[in-house]
């Protein structure tokens, strides 16, 4: 499984969109629905402390892919945020 993660991790930050349609691992399925607001706001708030951590040199290791240089994480939230905005026609 391991080689899978290596083979996969490049795709998590490089310049190509995630397909659509990905599996969402059980952990992150959300069942509850929120408003609109509440969730803007939610939004909001982790892109700001995002943000507030763009010098940071010491990342957590992501739980499947392992070490993320302070770039990777960067793009990778970029492409994380961009595939959700697209996948609900923002």
């Amino acid at each position: 499984m391991k080689l899978v993660f290596k083979m996969v991790k490049p795709t998590m930050y490089n310049d190509k969109a995630w397909k659509r349609n990905l599996p969402t691992a059980k952990e992150f399925v959300v069942h509850e629905a929120g408003t609109f607001t509440t969730e803007k706001e939610k939004l909001i708030t982790a892109i700001n402390e995002f943000s507030k951590k763009s010098t940071n040199l010491h990342w957590p290791e992501h739980p499947a892919f392992g070490k993320f240089s302070t770039d990777q994480w960067g793009k990778m939230q970029y492409k994380h945020l961009d595939h959700h905005l697209k996948q609900f026609g923002v």
